[in-house]
């Protein structure tokens, strides 16, 4: 999977500042590095996958996201203990 573009609804990046504490700088920074990405259980009858990687500060995030095409659609992202 070869994914050129992020990009989160207003509502997703919402989501994850108010419930989980991240902002989408945080996931630019993630998504900017080399990720190990893994595929996640259908939900919505839609195929998800989960990116785990490091902000500049180190902390370590999953973001959950579907792709289409060359672009990934975010739909939330949370630290990973």
């Amino acid at each position: 999977m070869k994914i050129r573009r992020w990009t989160a609804s207003a509502r997703a990046r919402e989501h994850m500042a108010e419930k989980h504490n991240v902002e989408w700088d945080e996931v630019s920074e993630v998504t900017a590095r080399r990720l190990q990405v893994r595929r996640a259980r259908k939900r919505s009858g839609e195929r998800r996958y989960q990116a785990i990687g490091r902000t500049a500060a180190g902390r370590r995030l999953k973001v959950i996201f579907r792709a289409e095409g060359d672009t990934a659609h975010v739909i939330t992202a949370y630290e990973e203990d």
